[in-house]
């Protein structure tokens, strides 16, 4: 979908002069219109493949812990058995699959419509199994946020509170003082915009899928690289016709 589209009806032009940097943008749906961009079926075909072969299937896999923090599959030395990561999800830790703009061609396609106004970004899928499931505590990121609700309920606080733009400040400021501004909830195919140092948490209110398609500005030198191109790697004659 376009930006245009995604911002109906606020609209581009009115989004990037009034809302861009400066405050949250909910966009309600009357239907899920982001029902294509990834599912429970693929979720579950994702995990399937941890330790896979004795290969690492499922690297940016990351975990929200029980007595807070988080696991990256990838990143931490102390590494857990398929059966002990699926003891994790049953007991409500929320599962992060980052880097999934890759999944499916879809996500792929969303993050390059971004991508025409902010630099290269990245497709970050947070999955919950039931309410009250845990989270990341009140936080502020560091680029501005799409967020797309795939499926269920959850309620957002936003805090009335920016965290400092710098890295090493941001690190420092403290979050038990804050002040909540706006509580709300989203349902299928709703859309929230977070600009970048904006503090904020989530409540799961059933078990739910939402999507965080996140961007750096244009211009920044770490993000100076094109998207490769998405290619159809299918043989002609399988699943249907061929597609270019």
């Amino acid at each position: 979908m376009t930006i245009e589209e995604l911002l109906q009806p606020i609209g581009k032009e009115r989004f990037f002069d009034e809302f861009k940097g400066k405050k949250i943008l909910v966009i309600k749906s009357k239907k899920n219109i982001f029902k294509d961009h990834f599912s429970w079926v693929e979720f579950d075909r994702y995990l399937q493949g941890i330790h896979m072969g004795g290969h690492d299937r499922v690297p940016q896999l990351q975990v929200v812990l029980p007595q807070g923090g988080k696991w990256c599959k990838k990143k931490d030395k102390k590494q857990y058995t398929k059966a002990e990561i699926y003891d994790m999800w049953k007991s409500g830790c929320s599962f992060i699959l980052t880097l999934s703009e890759f999944l499916n061609k879809t996500m792929w396609e969303q993050c390059r419509e971004f991508e025409k106004y902010y630099g290269i970004g990245q497709a970050n899928i947070y999955c919950s199994n039931q309410a009250n499931a845990k989270t990341f505590p009140i936080h502020a990121d560091s680029t501005d946020n799409f967020l797309f609700h795939v499926s269920g309920k959850i309620r957002w606080h936003i805090y009335k509170e920016w965290a400092p733009a710098s890295k090493q400040d941001k690190i420092a400021a403290r979050t038990d003082n804050l002040t909540i501004d706006k509580e709300f909830e989203l349902d299928d195919g709703d859309m929230l915009y977070i600009p970048k140092h904006l503090y904020h948490r989530v409540t799961t209110l059933s078990p739910r899928i939402s999507i965080s398609f996140h961007f750096n500005e244009q211009g920044e030198s770490h993000q100076r690289y094109n998207r490769d191109p998405w290619l159809n790697w299918i043989p002609q004659g399988i699943y249907g016709s061929h597609t270019k």
